[in-house]
């Protein structure tokens, strides 16, 4: 390494305020690296997470079988299949959807923990869906949920309603 003056600096000389003369004109400077604009660097970041997702959805494995119950104990569920009058948010809760559904044999509310996988809850109006009309009812931030809507949870985390594959009777038993 060298000075202005072609002298040989040493390890020792660094930290010296001495080396330069004073009044000394440096060089212009120039950038050692080119700026890189903030969508620019957006965009690389969206496809890193986008690789990272797509990672993890080609490793996706399934939980492990839940432990066997008998043929008696699935009866116990009365699945049924209802058409959706109205659904929104719940107040309060980031996570829950009121549903209003016709059951065939009337009408009932049931509360599902669905909400940020369906932003817009009111697109399922009209659309039918699976659930267990007999599972004990409960009151949840003030409001009783008479049911449990079926729902499968992607590899992603999200969750899909569990409907009919065509339009049937609203009360049809499934099982």
């Amino acid at each position: 390494m060298t000075n202005t003056d072609n002298k040989k600096l040493s390890w020792a000389d660094f930290g010296r305020t001495d080396l330069l003369p004073a009044g000394h004109e440096l060089g212009k400077a120039e950038l050692l690296f080119a700026k890189i604009e903030d969508d620019v660097i957006k965009k690389q970041v969206q496809k890193l997470l986008d690789a990272k997702k797509a990672n993890e959805l080609n490793n996706y494995k399934p939980n492990a079988v839940k432990p066997n119950i008998t043929f008696d104990d699935f009866t116990k569920n009365d699945i049924r299949t209802g058409t959706v009058l109205d659904c929104k948010k719940v107040p309060k809760s980031d996570k829950l959807l009121q549903f209003r559904i016709n059951d065939g044999i009337g009408e009932r509310t049931i509360l599902s923990g669905i909400a940020q996988s369906y932003p817009e809850p009111e697109k399922l109006i009209g659309t039918q869906v699976c659930f267990i009309a007999n599972f004990e009812p409960r009151k949840i931030l003030g409001i009783m949920s008479e049911g449990m809507i079926l729902s499968a949870e992607d590899a992603d985390g999200k969750l899909i309603l569990i409907r009919p594959i065509r339009e049937v009777k609203n009360g049809t038993s499934i099982g």
